[in-house]
């Protein structure tokens, strides 16, 4: 029998076993009435009709219909045993004959409900020849369910013939579609577990990728660091002498007050003597005259004008290695490697206290910084190392153009602006200006134009990659033959605003 669907036919695929079928009845005659209705037996009586005779209204030809193995039970009880057993046996019932009136035991109604609880899928057809039992009252009982039908007695052989070939052929393909569902499943299964497999192991070369990110952005770092502290190095001696210089003249200071304090000691414990010989009445000329002659070797005059100035001077040297330490702190730190928000006045400033030993002797130094100065998101270190690398090319181009004369001295100049959406570091020298052949050399790595050894030619190169690379900044230059050079950074405030096209040099 096909079926059909979408402008074909899908023919039935038929089981090859025999359908399983429990008569439960308390009644024996209705269990053999059952088997002769349920055999093929019955369609061969119809081929020794006359060939002019059609067929009986819903008659299934003989070799259509299925073959039902046939067990009967007296009872609910022995019924629900024979589901039990054909379940422990892997041959489960396709359909239940339910009697609903039975002399003992249980009725159709708690019969079904016990059978259900054992097999939900069991297709079960209650037989009932009396109205006690409506089919409302069924379906309060059990709910709207196509497991469940009802058959009228007395039974009428066609109706039981087909009822039991639609249930057989229902249990075929919910087995069927069953069977294919499993097979699906395990099919999504498989691919799932494949794809898995994929994903797991595209999860670990992505992680692979990210460790070996990590280790070169480690490495990066540590580069960075390393040649900052290499600029720290080369900046060493100056910086050790401008530690020195204040801690001369604290440790000046600090002997004289240790001398003077000596002094004032004694004059105190002799003016201590005198005045309680006073309270006492017991004070002599003579102590006073050693408190006078204590009094002018101590030159205490001397005493309370210089030893106040002494201690103003030690707190200026104090102060003076303090902001040296703390510049130098702040410019050798290797940072967290993250942006933070920065004030570029102050990492100017810590900048210009390191390189001082640099400058000092060669230029004046002019701070044009602008007040509130909105902060930027930046690189805290590598920054520092940009502007360092900028001051002593200045300083550099400022001795050059002197010539090594000492008495002559340029200016630098270093300037903070806000311009727009943008803020400006200018640093200004007053050296001999880039020659026109080498100006758009100036920023390739390795190129410079000092003597081998005094320079590697990295610093413009690294500075450039810092500020347009790292910070989505520019770095431009205006230079003049004789008259110096102008570099000029430029630092979005906000960090998503891309780079200006870095301008030629002028």
């Amino acid at each position: 029998m096909p079926l059909v669907g979408a402008n074909r036919e899908v023919p039935m695929v038929r089981a090859t076993h025999p359908y399983r079928t429990l008569i439960i009845d308390d009644d024996a005659g209705v269990h053999e009435l059952f088997a002769s209705m349920l055999s093929r037996g019955l369609i061969q009586s119809t081929r020794s009709q006359p060939a002019d005779q059609a067929m009986p209204a819903g008659a299934i030809p003989a070799a259509d219909f299925p073959v039902f193995e046939v067990d009967c039970a007296i009872s609910g009880e022995q019924g629900l045993e024979c589901v039990q057993k054909a379940l422990a046996e892997k041959r489960p019932y396709t359909m239940a004959f339910v009697d609903m009136r039975m002399k003992s035991g249980w009725n159709g109604i708690e019969t079904i409900s016990h059978l259900w609880r054992e097999c939900s899928d069991l297709q079960i057809i209650i037989c009932t020849g009396h109205t006690d039992f409506t089919w409302h009252d069924i379906i309060k009982r059990f709910g709207h369910t196509d497991r469940l039908l009802m058959l009228k007695k007395p039974f009428n052989v066609m109706d039981v013939r087909q009822m039991a070939y639609a249930l057989a052929e229902k249990w075929n393909l919910f087995n069927q579609a069953k069977t294919h569902l499993e097979r699906l499943q395990k099919l999504v299964a498989e691919r799932t577990a494949k794809l898995q497999e994929s994903n797991e192991s595209l999860q670990r070369k992505i992680m692979e990728q990210k460790q070996a990110e990590q280790e070169r952005r480690l490495m990066e770092i540590q580069l960075r660091h390393a040649q900052k502290l290499e600029s720290v190095g080369q900046l060493a001696a100056g910086i050790a002498h401008e530690v020195n210089t204040p801690a001369q003249y604290i440790g000046d200071n600090i002997r004289f007050l240790r001398q003077s304090f000596a002094q004032l000691a004694s004059l105190l414990r002799r003016h201590e003597r005198l005045l309680s010989a006073v309270k006492q009445n017991a004070a002599t000329p003579e102590m006073a005259a050693d408190l006078e002659q204590a009094a002018r070797q101590c030159d205490l005059n001397f005493l309370l004008e210089e030893t106040p100035r002494a201690i103003e001077q030690s707190l200026e040297g104090v102060n003076s290695v303090t902001r040296i330490v703390r510049s130098m702190r702040d410019f050798a730190h290797p940072g967290s490697g993250e942006k933070v928000l920065i004030d570029l006045n102050q990492t100017v400033e810590s900048t210009l206290v390191v390189a001082a030993h640099e400058w000092k002797y060669v230029a004046n130094m002019v701070k044009d910084f602008q007040p509130g100065l909105p902060r930027v998101l930046c690189l805290p270190g590598e920054l520092n190392q940009v502007i360092l690398n900028l001051v002593v090319n200045a300083s550099h181009a400022i001795a050059e153009a002197a010539g090594g004369d000492p008495g002559q001295k340029g200016t630098i100049t270093i300037s903070t602006r806000q311009q727009g959406d943008w803020v400006e570091i200018q640093v200004a020298d007053t050296g001999a200006g880039i020659p026109e052949a080498i100006r758009d050399k100036v920023f390739d790595p390795f190129f410079t134009t000092r003597s081998v050894g005094e320079g590697t030619g990295q610093g413009l190169a690294i500075a450039r990659n810092v500020i347009v690379g790292r910070h989505n900044g520019t770095l431009t230059f205006e230079t003049q033959d004789g008259a110096g050079t102008v570099f000029t950074i430029r630092l979005p405030i906000h960090p998503a605003q891309p780079a200006q096209p870095e301008e030629k040099a002028a």
